[in-house]
């Protein structure tokens, strides 16, 4: 179906949600699985992927990351935040931990920060 949407719609960049480890389901899976996966789902029209885990966990976004790097897609990291990043006293995770985590993020190689 992807194939046949890319074909008729050629001009429109599409855009998935990758879950990093867990692909696009809510497990975690070998290495190879996701790495196939991204690369069956760029070679049939997909172009961006936007990647997350739900808690910042950075091994399961690099997976995510490596795998769409090697497919050939273009790599959106998205960011999970809860609370008011600007008053530390919300919460236990200020303002500096969301930045170093972008920097992170961007070292792995990611192209876009969501």
């Amino acid at each position: 179906r992807l194939a046949e949407l890319r074909e008729a719609v050629p001009d429109v960049p599409f855009q998935m949600l990758l879950r990093g480890a867990n692909a696009v389901g809510y497990t975690s899976y070998p290495d190879n699985v996701v790495h196939e996966f991204c690369r069956l789902a760029q070679q049939h029209g997909m172009d961006v992927f936007r990647i997350f885990d739900s808690v910042n966990y950075l091994e399961n976004m690099r997976l995510g990351i490596d795998a769409v790097g090697a497919a050939g897609g273009v790599v959106e990291a998205a960011v999970c935040y809860t609370g008011d990043v600007a008053c530390p006293r919300n919460g236990m995770y200020g303002l500096e931990y969301y930045l170093d985590y972008a920097r992170e993020l961007r070292q792995l190689g990611i192209h876009v920060l969501a």
